[in-house]
């Protein structure tokens, strides 16, 4: 999401000024000339690309507190318009605040919530957009918002968790990658030319080191331009193909430890954006819809579709989703409990609740084993070449001179 600057001329040929966030600058000129106006500039405003970026960051962490505000907002009679206008006055982010006022302008303009939210795309994602839609349709607003603000800020504090216990590990990987690197593209070329100057044959594993370096430092570059045309050739056009995503996304689902946590953080999002817009009303079918666009690995999204038939024919929610193992053992026992009485959409949400904190406590193992795993890696890495290196020293006492 951009900022524009534009100058138009309107139908009382009085030439109007102003500043808007969009998408692109075709859409915002498109938007202009649909208001009746005609163009006379349009540009862009703002810093570099990198602090657009970390812009972004900050108005989406924003976006939370501005989600279960306007919930808040509305649940106690406070009308829209009102709210967005309360909502950006007390908005001390800059650019979250010029946001709040396009929505408002938008929705003064006979839109609805969702659509003004649609032209945010970066902000507010579909699933997003799709459940205000849900909520403005079936009448209980105030309660999706509060359902997406609580979801969001657990989200939230999920990844937050995350990058705060891979710091440290992070910063081990980049100092062993450091020190590695200066030890074989500085030491060992000058190492070597001691050795060939008093002219001693090298251990083979010093010499292996040696012509690693030799290829790095005169080849390196050849080498990463490469990689990024392969990348960018080959492997990027291939992962766009349908069939290839799915085929891939599916070997992620079977990496050991780390797929059944992909699997768990997919599913635990579907379950609760289907629970939500099932307990707004929405219907079985139509939530289902909303709710496949919560995933992003494709081979889990096209299970979803492949049990649509199913529950069209009236074999009922749970069944298909067992027969294509989209559930965990026990989820399916209480998701079929659910149906039965009548609560699918409270078991949804329960489930939801309970395969979240599991996440949490698997992650947390993770990253506890991650560490020494790296400690080791870096040390064993460190040391193949400190041993190298001293090999070469000791074969010297074995020269007679």
């Amino acid at each position: 999401m951009s900022t524009f600057k534009y100058r138009v001329l309107t139908k009382g040929s009085a030439v109007l000024e102003g500043k808007r966030a969009s998408v692109s600058k075709g859409e915002l000129i498109d938007y202009l000339k649909k208001s009746g106006h005609i163009v006379l500039k349009v540009e862009e405003v703002g810093g570099a690309k990198t602090s657009r970026i970390f812009s972004d960051r900050s108005v989406k962490k924003a976006t939370v507190f501005f989600t279960q505000e306007l919930g808040i907002l509305l649940e106690s009679g406070v009308s829209l318009d009102k709210s967005l206008r309360i909502l950006s006055d007390a908005q001390e982010n800059k650019k979250l605040n010029g946001m709040i006022l396009d929505i408002l302008e938008e929705v003064k303009g006979g839109k609805s919530l969702a659509d003004a939210l649609s032209l945010f795309p970066d902000i507010f994602s579909k699933v997003y957009v799709n459940m205000v839609r849900a909520g403005e349709e079936s009448g209980v607003l105030p309660k999706v918002l509060e359902r997406l603000g609580s979801f969001m800020e657990r989200v939230q504090r999920i990844k937050s968790e995350i990058t705060s216990s891979l710091i440290y590990p992070l910063f081990l990987v980049l100092s062993g990658l450091v020190s590695v690197a200066a030890l074989v593209l500085i030491v060992m070329p000058r190492f070597a030319k001691v050795f060939d100057d008093v002219g001693i044959a090298l251990p083979l594993s010093t010499q292996i080191l040696i012509n690693c370096s030799d290829v790095l430092m005169h080849y390196g570059w050849i080498l990463i331009i490469v990689l990024i045309g392969v990348y960018y050739f080959l492997i990027k056009p291939l992962t766009k193909k349908a069939s290839v995503q799915a085929s891939i996304d599916r070997r992620k689902l079977g990496i050991p430890v780390l797929g059944n946590l992909l699997w768990r953080i997919e599913v635990s999002r579907f379950a609760r954006t289907l629970g939500t817009l099932l307990e707004n009303g929405v219907s079985l079918l139509n939530s289902i819809d909303i709710s496949r666009g919560v995933l992003s690995n494709s081979f889990l999204s096209s299970k979803i579709d492949e049990i649509k038939p199913d529950i069209k024919a009236g074999k009922g929610f749970t069944a298909p989703l067992v027969e294509k193992s989209f559930f965990p053992g026990i989820a399916q026992h209480l998701l079929k409990v659910g149906e039965e009485t009548g609560k699918l959409d409270e078991m949804l949400i329960k489930v939801s609740d309970n395969m979240d904190t599991d996440i949490e406590q698997r992650i947390k193992r993770l990253i506890s084993l991650v560490e020494p795993a790296l400690i080791l890696a870096m040390g064993c890495a460190i040391g193949v070449v400190v041993i190298s290196m001293l090999s070469a020293i000791f074969s010297i006492n074995e020269v007679s001179f």
